[in-house]
C-alpha cells in the first residue's frame, strides 16, 4: 500500500453501536477518512472509490480489506510458540536463543509485520520490559495497533507499543545506547509465501531493503545486540553482521552484531 490517503475506516454490514464508536475513534486517532457504511452496504463498491483499502471493525475484531483480499490480526503461530515456551518444550525458540532476552529489557522489533516475533519477545521481556514495534506501512500499523488493543495479552508479557515509522528514520531520532536489542526480520527478499496471510501482508508491506546505514544506526542505539533473521544469509556480511552457524536443515538464517 503506497497511498495512505486512500485508506479509510468503516464497520461491518450489521455493526453494534460499540463497533461504530470504535471505528469513529480509530479514524479520528489516525487522521483517516471515515466511511459511513450503509447497513448491509457492499465493501466492494466502496473500494476504489471511497478508498483503496478499508479498515473494518466487526464482531471478529479489525480486518484490513482491499480488492485482493483481507488481513486480520491473530496470535497465529506466535501462540503455538508461546504455549511451547510455557510448557518447557524441548525445542528451543531460535529467536529467544539468539537474542538472549532477559526480564526488564527494552527491545525494538524494527520490522513488525504481523507481530508474531514481537509477541514472543514481549513474553521474554516480562511485565517490567518493553517492546517497541516499528511498522512503516500505515495500513499495517493501524491494523496492528487497533487489533492488538482488543486482545488479552499473553500473561506476564511486556507492553507492545506500535509505532508507525520507518526503521531508519526512527532509529536516527533515538539516543545512543537507549535499548538493549534491535531486531530485524525483513521480508523483501522472500519469494515464497509461508501462508495465505503472508501473501496479503506483502501487498501492504513496505518492501525497502535494510541498508548498512540502518544497521549502523541500530548499533548506535543498541546497548547489547543487533539481530537479523533472513532467508538469504548472503545479506549479512555486507551489512556488517556476523552470520551464525545454521543447522543442516535450516531455511531461516541469523546474523548478529554484538555491541561492545
Amino acid at each position: 500500500m503506497r497511498s495512505p490517503e486512500r485508506l479509510a475506516v468503516t464497520w461491518s454490514s450489521e455493526p453494534s453501536f460499540a463497533h461504530v464508536d470504535d471505528a469513529r475513534r480509530a479514524a479520528a486517532r489516525w487522521g483517516l477518512a471515515l466511511y459511513e457504511r450503509p447497513r448491509k452496504g457492499s465493501l466492494q463498491r466502496a473500494l476504489g472509490t471511497v478508498a483503496d483499502a478499508l479498515l473494518v471493525r466487526g464482531g471478529d475484531g479489525w480486518t484490513l480489506v482491499d480488492a485482493g483480499g483481507s488481513l486480520r490480526v491473530t496470535p497465529g503461530l506466535a501462540l503455538l510458540r508461546l504455549k511451547r515456551l510455557a510448557s518447557g518444550g524441548a525445542l528451543p525458540d531460535l529467536l529467544l536463543r539468539h537474542a538472549g532476552i532477559t526480564a526488564g529489557e527494552t527491545i525494538v522489533d524494527a520490522t513488525l509485520g504481523l507481530a508474531a516475533d514481537a509477541r514472543v519477545l514481549a513474553s521474554a521481556a516480562g511485565p517490567t520490559g518493553r517492546v517497541i514495534g516499528l511498522e512503516a506501512s500505515l495500513p499495517l500499523a493501524v491494523l496492528l495497533s487497533e487489533g492488538l488493543a482488543l486482545e488479552t495479552p499473553w500473561p506476564g508479557s511486556a507492553p507492545l507499543e506500535i509505532v508507525h515509522a520507518r526503521a531508519d528514520t526512527w532509529l536516527r531520532a533515538q539516543p545512543s545506547r537507549s535499548v538493549e536489542v534491535v531486531f530485524f526480520d525483513p521480508m523483501f527478499e522472500r519469494t515464497k509465501a509461508a501462508s495465505p496471510a503472508f501473501q496479503h501482508l506483502r501487498r501492504f508491506a513496505e518492501m525497502t531493503a535494510i541498508s548498512r546505514a540502518t544497521i549502523d544506526e541500530a548499533r548506535r542505539v543498541a546497548r547489547r545486540l543487533v539481530l537479523m533473521k533472513s532467508s538469504d544469509p548472503s545479506l549479512f556480511p555486507p551489512l556488517g553482521l556476523e552470520p551464525l552457524a545454521p543447522s543442516s536443515t535450516a531455511s531461516v538464517y541469523w546474523g548478529r552484531l554484538v555491541v561492545r
